[in-house]
């Protein structure tokens, strides 16, 4: 199959998955989003099988999954906040002590990267969840928009920012790092994403300042995201991170800016745009 062809079908498929989950249900929500931190963070621990580091995979993703989960319950029961707190305490415990009966090289380096791979990906995940609004007891999502805002807004900027680069690109933005983009190719990304965050001001009715602001945000602290996993993939000396989506590699490569921007946009929207 033709690589173009593979990578579109590929990509309608991701997109219709992801926008699917945001609209309807929070059980899909919460799966689905789970899926994404819990493979994405097999990927990131595998990344690492050919360095001299080895962090433990299978007790990582086992405390994410145990992370994440308590985090979806504390959702419905919010009076457990301390048994989250209690979990991930004891999980970062758990994870030292564990290299103590390892005994591989590197095993503050072995205990960096697991926890590591538990704040890049369970956190903003987590953060994901806590920014959808929906009903307790139908479980009907009820706001989205907070959520969709960040994915258009992400992929207006990766779209745009590769259409202006590939035509007027001459500047290289990070040669180093990620040798195809470009100043040209950032600022333009940034133009696009400005407009698409105003233009869902105005149908939602919100502040254009609000939402102006999101996508200057979101364009640049993805695109922050996105050189930050080509660093970390060039360090390693890997091409792409996982080949879960065929023509797009794996979930890093898909969610390496949105790691990034979930958090940034969390923190505008509920402590200073309120």
């Amino acid at each position: 199959m033709n690589n173009l062809v593979q990578r579109a079908i590929t990509g309608t498929i991701f997109v219709a998955v992801i926008v699917s989950a945001i609209l309807f249900k929070s059980w899909i929500f919460h799966t689905v989003f789970g899926l994404v931190a819990i493979v994405g963070l097999k990927e990131f621990y595998g990344l690492f099988k050919k360095s001299s580091s080895s962090p433990y995979t299978t007790l990582g993703v086992l405390i994410g999954v145990l992370i994440y989960s308590f985090g979806i319950i504390l959702l419905y029961a919010p009076d457990l906040i301390n048994l989250l707190f209690g979990v991930s305490i004891l999980s970062f415990g758990l994870i030292a002590l564990a290299e103590l009966y390892r005994k591989k090289k590197q095993p503050f380096e072995n205990i960096g990267i697991v926890i590591t791979g538990l704040v890049y990906l369970v956190v903003p995940m987590l953060l994901l969840n806590y920014m959808i609004e929906f009903n307790r007891e139908t479980l009907t999502i009820t706001n989205f928009w907070p959520v969709l805002t960040i994915f258009i807004l992400v992929w207006c900027s990766d779209t745009f920012a590769y259409l202006v680069g590939r035509q007027i690109g001459k500047h290289k933005l990070f040669e180093r790092i990620s040798p195809k983009k470009s100043w040209e190719g950032f600022f333009g990304g940034m133009l696009f994403s400005v407009i698409a965050g105003i233009i869902i001001a105005y149908f939602i009715d919100e502040s254009y300042i609000q939402y102006g602001v999101y996508g200057l945000v979101i364009s640049t602290f993805g695109t922050i995201g996105d050189l930050v996993e080509s660093m970390l993939k060039r360090s390693l000396k890997i091409k792409d991170s996982g080949n879960i989506l065929p023509g797009h590699g794996g979930i890093l490569d898909r969610f390496d800016a949105v790691l990034f921007v979930i958090p940034i946009i969390y923190f505008l929207h509920y402590h200073i745009f309120v």
